[in-house]
């Protein structure tokens, strides 16, 4: 039996050992990466991993090596602090790397779309999170995120659990999760989507009602594709420009800024600290934000901490792959919990499905499917302008399908079809299984 141990702690040694001495008195043999000290480039949403290289991820780091030990595992451990009640950049940096892992292709799942299945075979998967006096919201986020994961990643068996690193129940309790594990015993159950859950997420404090309109805003792009050619751009570029008619100068503050510390980080946070709104305008990756912007949001809030800011509001603009807007709602979440951590008034969501439908071209020419996006972010650049926070209006036209799901299922296959071509990728190749079939030859080779 093998047990990989994806570290996000750092600094967390006596979880790790309580980890590895479960697993070991089961006799499974540890894998563990600490990821803290392994470089590890952003996920650059390019989709090259499902139709250039199918189920291999291009970027030659070691995200491919962790992304072929993960297939092979019979339990992986996902360690991480928890930070405004997902994970830390630390974990989430190679979570968004696990794409390949899923097949392209989608199909209903439970009345939702989901991706399908790349593997015949996937591991148990352990989520636990360090927070000290977690509250019940945190709780309860960080589960809804496990849960999410859990789906998308394919496993067969998950649980979650939020430790305090100092409690003395830690250890028993991860023993008793391993040997779960590693029995496929005693799981949690995959959560069911509560479409009032997107609807509560975008909901703003009720305190924006009486709070002075902003003077200016910093827009953060989450996405790390080229400028000019995400749907995250594009949505910002419209919000921007009717913010600027109501009277809210904007400016345009990108993630990638956040790949390494330095004057372009340094510069990109002074942006984002010294304007009256942050809006987080970004793609959903793995069900939550991408790791840029997580990095991006831990900076933020340790400068915060110590220095004096106009900063007092935060609005979510995030776009999925997904056709139903729903699956943003952790992500939301994620973004309420950083302004209500830093003493910041959350002022509203905004979500889309079928961000790649927009695929980087302005709103305005893609006006016959998002009309009630444009209108909605209209709307909201109103709401905001005028001291209140999003209003619930804006928010459902945003959550508007660009397409059926039933439709945007069946034409889906064409957009990766067509990008395979581009790459001189044969159509049959897109299922390529290349984890199972390198997995096989180290079989035949140890025989």
């Amino acid at each position: 039996m093998q047990v990989v141990i994806l570290d996000g702690s750092a600094d967390q040694p006596a979880i790790v050992q309580h980890i590895a001495l479960a697993g070991r008195a089961l006799g499974a043999d540890i894998t563990h990466y600490a990821l803290a000290d392994i470089a590890l480039a952003p996920c650059l949403g390019d989709f090259e991993c499902w139709t250039k290289t199918p189920g291999r991820c291009r970027t030659r780091d070691a995200a491919p090596d962790i992304t072929q030990a993960i297939h092979d595992a019979d339990l992986v451990v996902f360690l991480t602090p928890v930070v405004f009640g997902g994970y830390a950049f630390t974990l989430k940096k190679l979570v968004d790397r696990l794409i390949p892992l899923t097949d392209s292709f989608f199909h209903e799942q439970a009345g939702v779309t989901r991706h399908q299945r790349r593997y015949a075979r996937y591991p148990a998967m352990l989520f636990i999170g360090l927070a000290e006096q977690p509250d019940a919201e945190t709780r309860s986020l960080f589960a809804e995120l496990a849960g999410g994961n859990a789906i998308n990643l394919q496993t067969p068996w998950f649980r979650s659990l939020l430790l305090t690193p100092q409690d003395a129940m830690a250890q028993p309790q991860i023993e008793s999760a391993i040997r779960a594990g590693l029995t496929a015993t005693e799981g949690a159950a995959l959560p069911a989507l509560d479409r009032r859950t997107l609807a509560r997420a975008c909901a703003p404090d009720p305190v924006t009602a009486n709070s002075p309109p902003p003077r200016s805003a910093a827009i953060l792009i989450g996405s790390a594709r080229p400028k000019g050619t995400s749907t995250s751009e594009s949505l910002a570029r419209a919000l921007a420009a009717d913010l600027e008619r109501a009277g809210i100068a904007s400016k345009l503050v990108y993630a990638i800024s956040f790949v390494k510390d330095g004057h372009m980080a340094e510069n990109a946070l002074a942006e984002l600290a010294g304007a009256e709104l942050l809006i987080v305008a970004a793609p959903l990756y793995v069900d939550a934000l991408p790791a840029l912007v997580g990095r991006a949001l831990e900076q933020l809030g340790a400068h915060l901490a110590h220095d004096v800011s106009p900063l007092r509001q935060v609005v979510g603009l995030l776009n999925c792959g997904f056709p139903e807007a729903d699956h943003n709602r952790s992500a939301l979440r994620i973004l309420r919990a950083f302004a209500h951590a830093n003493g910041l008034v959350w002022a509203g969501g905004l979500a889309m499905g079928a961000g790649e439908i927009i695929h980087g071209q302005p709103l305005h020419q893609a006006r016959f499917v998002a009309r009630a996006q444009i209108r909605a972010l209209r709307l909201a650049a109103a709401d905001l302008a005028g001291g209140c926070g999003i209003s619930q209006k804006a928010s459902r036209d945003m959550a508007r399908p660009l397409l059926p799901a039933w439709l945007f299922r069946l034409v889906a296959p064409l957009k990766w079809w067509w990008m395979a071509r581009r790459h001189g990728v044969a159509w049959h190749h897109l299922h390529a299984r290349p984890l199972a079939a390198a997995a096989s030859s180290k079989v035949n080779e140890a025989g």
